[in-house]
């Protein structure tokens, strides 16, 4: 079985364990248990210590707290941007590798239970008062809900949860959040965003509100039907898919490696052939920036690598370097990208 069909469950698990036998040696029975439960758990194990030995020779990888570090899926640092235009110097290249180091993801992120977000009322009715949620700049968080649905929040993300009897229902008001629904035939799961409407059939999707009316949703398991809020025909998307809803007008569908399919809930996000254009609106909320991307020429070229989201603003330069784009702050944050003309034969 290939690296990228490994169950990304157990790379997280066989990711931890190596980080905690590195720190405390005392530890290393612990994985070499683990690892010996089936074919499949001694598979990711070799690829965490692969990826691990890797991260080993980044001498900029500041390695103090090491059980806080948490080894994202399927990260390559061999790998940074495939640009056609020329390689990046050395000086670019050291800040690639610093921009795409591992990131600790145990001081940002939480985790909590309806039952820790508000208390319980003596006399639990069918209809509740929607339950609101929030991340800020750095900050992720998952969220328990009591039908087993989980939802992990991105940064900079606020929605509102409302379980009733014949539905759930969540409201996504900014940012991105990651669903992972718990199947029940009588009572829908949707998620309504930006006038459009995700309602999932047992699944794993992403929901993504964007600048400008626009929501992006993508389907990482399962199926998931999208259709604007005034009913009219929706679109089935099943595993690998992507869609835009656009001021109420569903775009066309299209696919996305599963590898760039949340991703971000391992403090990193990877591009594979990623239009430029797409890239830079992903990666604007982890910068110091409203990019504006308007004068950017070559908007289709294909981006590849792995960005750690606590570095946005040195992913982003690195990016600018890359495909000779130059940027000026406007007003109080805009970042106006241009595209430089290309160099002359000497």
């Amino acid at each position: 079985m290939e690296d990228s069909q490994l169950d990304k469950r157990l790379l997280r698990e066989a990711f931890d364990l190596v980080v905690a036998a590195y720190d405390d040696p005392g530890r290393r029975p612990e994985l070499d248990t683990w690892r010996e439960q089936s074919p499949a758990h001694e598979r990711a194990a070799v690829q965490a210590e692969a990826d691990w030995d890797i991260l080993g020779q980044v001498d900029d990888v500041p390695l103090s707290r090491l059980d806080a570090v948490k080894l994202a899926v399927q990260l390559r640092l061999a790998r940074f941007v495939e640009a056609p235009l020329r390689p990046l110097p050395a000086v670019g290249i050291a800040a690639a590798l610093i921009a795409i180091v591992y990131v600790g993801l145990n001081s940002g992120f939480r985790s909590e239970s309806p039952s820790e977000a508000a208390p319980a009322t003596a006399n639990a009715e069918s209809v509740r008062s929607p339950e609101s949620y929030s991340t800020g700049r750095g900050q992720q968080r998952t969220v328990a809900l009591d039908d087993g649905s989980e939802v992990w929040m991105d940064w900079h993300t606020e929605l509102t949860v409302l379980m009733a009897d014949s539905e759930r229902r969540v409201e996504l008001l900014r940012g991105k959040a990651f669903f992972s629904v718990a199947p029940d035939p009588d009572r829908p799961f949707a998620v309504v965003s930006g006038g459009a409407v995700a309602t999932a059939l047992g699944t794993e999707f992403v929901v993504h509100r964007l600048r400008d009316r626009a929501v992006e949703v993508e389907v990482l398991e399962g199926a998931v039907g999208v259709q604007p809020e005034d009913g009219r025909a929706a679109a089935r998307l099943g595993v690998a898919d992507v869609v835009r809803v656009t001021d109420g007008e569903v775009g066309s569908i299209n696919s996305r490696p599963l590898a760039e399919i949340g991703a971000w809930r391992d403090g990193v996000l990877v591009f594979e052939q990623r239009p430029l254009i797409e890239a830079l609106e992903t990666l604007e909320p982890y910068t110091s920036y409203r990019i504006d991307a308007s004068y950017v020429f070559d908007s289709t070229r294909p981006v590849s690598g792995t960005f750690v989201l606590s570095k946005g603003d040195e992913a982003l330069r690195a990016i600018m370097q890359s495909y000779r784009l130059s940027g000026e702050v406007e007003g109080r944050n805009t970042l106006v990208l241009r595209s430089l003309p290309p160099d002359r034969p000497r």
